[in-house]
């Protein structure tokens, strides 16, 4: 049971909180919605579907921001209460910064779990529609590859034979640049049947798959069997990928059997990986950056300038992001862990935060 003086922190810290947020998500919206207007540029897509794609998008923006929204909100709450000569009075009542902080750890807590086990789910939803508002108004293609728990589809296109095709395959290799026992249904232009093809291999290639022990079934005429044949395309290695569903579309309860079943497909789930190793780690990143806010403050006084706290912590703020996109592409091309490039950052701004409180300890001993 929080006390009155914990419940003043608290409450103290949600309302900057719900100021910081606010403002950062008008300015993140604003934003947005102008970067869509500049990608409909010139596609004619009427206002209401930008805003729409600008709505859809924000609340997967909103929820990156959120350990950036929680130290400047801190920082914001410590100034506050410093200014107020508040801080003196709760130190005074024998209250630390480290122990007043505990109020706003427990806030921050419960805001990152709401986002990860209620609004998830919901911006997953939110982020398939944006894909395919963006697919349908902006890119303006089809998407080629659809995964199943049967395995992967695609749709293409013969130039050569004027035959249109799905082509299955139960397992694949290298991002879907090779196939395995894979299965082709070709239709003509008015969707009649034409023909099968069955092969155990298949490599894509540029502007055709080679396909190797394929038995070749046509609507009229006898079965044949071919060591390999070159099977016109204009299915390009970037249209599997692209095609393929982001990982913030898959909610967090869904993530981890997603993730198994790509890896049975032979596909590579480091992406899905490192979005769920963020959303796991997302509370710890968020409770080190209230911590490192409580830190950068802890030898103010009321009336020392504010100036140099609020340039110390936008600099810190770019920093955190520069070594946070290094953690990222280390993780992303496999040369980290995904776990360690995830949990890493949380880890490095704790350490700092411990050796700062440590240090201020042994300055405070020294002059008592």
């Amino acid at each position: 049971m929080l006390s009155k003086i914990n419940l003043y922190i608290f409450y103290r810290f949600l309302y900057s909180f719900l100021i910081t947020f606010t403002i950062l998500a008008i300015i993140i919206f604003v934003g947005d919605f102008v970067e869509q207007f500049r990608k409909s540029a010139g596609k004619n897509v009427p206002i209401e579907i930008i805003f729409q794609l600008a709505a859809l998008n924000f609340p997967s923006l909103i929820t990156s921001t959120l350990p950036i929204t929680a130290f400047l909100a801190s920082i914001m709450a410590h100034l506050i209460l410093i200014r107020n000569s508040e801080s003196i009075i709760i130190n005074a009542l024998g209250y630390s910064l480290l122990k007043s902080t505990l109020p706003a750890i427990l806030l921050y807590l419960f805001i990152s779990l709401m986002f990860i086990t209620v609004a998830n789910p919901l911006i997953a939803v939110f982020d398939k529609q944006y894909s395919e508002l963006e697919y349908k108004y902006i890119d303006r293609v089809d998407k080629f590859a659809s995964i199943t728990k049967n395995g992967l589809w695609l749709k293409q296109e013969n130039e050569e034979s004027n035959l249109s095709s799905v082509l299955y395959a139960q397992k694949i290799q290298n991002k879907g640049k090779n196939l395995l026992n894979f299965m082709v249904l070709e239709y003509d232009s008015n969707g009649a049947f034409q023909g099968r093809l069955d092969g155990e291999f298949a490599s894509l290639n540029s502007g055709y798959w080679e396909m190797l022990n394929t038995q070749i079934s046509p609507k009229y005429g006898e079965t044949d069997f071919k060591e390999r044949i070159l099977y016109k395309t204009n299915i390009k290695l970037d249209d599997i990928t692209d095609s393929l569903s982001s990982p913030s579309s898959i909610s967090i309860y869904r993530l981890l059997t997603f993730i198994s079943f790509l890896e049975g497909l032979g596909y590579s789930a480091i992406d899905f990986k490192m979005h769920l190793y963020d959303l796991v780690f997302l509370p710890l990143f968020i409770v080190s950056m209230v911590l490192l806010a409580s830190s950068i403050v802890i030898n103010l006084k009321q009336n020392d300038k504010f100036t140099r706290v609020i340039v110390y912590s936008f600099i810190m703020i770019f920093i955190i992001y520069f070594i946070s996109n290094l953690l990222d592409a280390l993780g992303s091309t496999s040369q980290l862990h995904p776990l360690i490039s995830k949990l890493l950052m949380p880890l490095i701004v704790l350490v700092i935060c411990g050796v700062t409180f440590q240090i201020n300890e042994l300055k405070r001993k020294k002059i008592l």
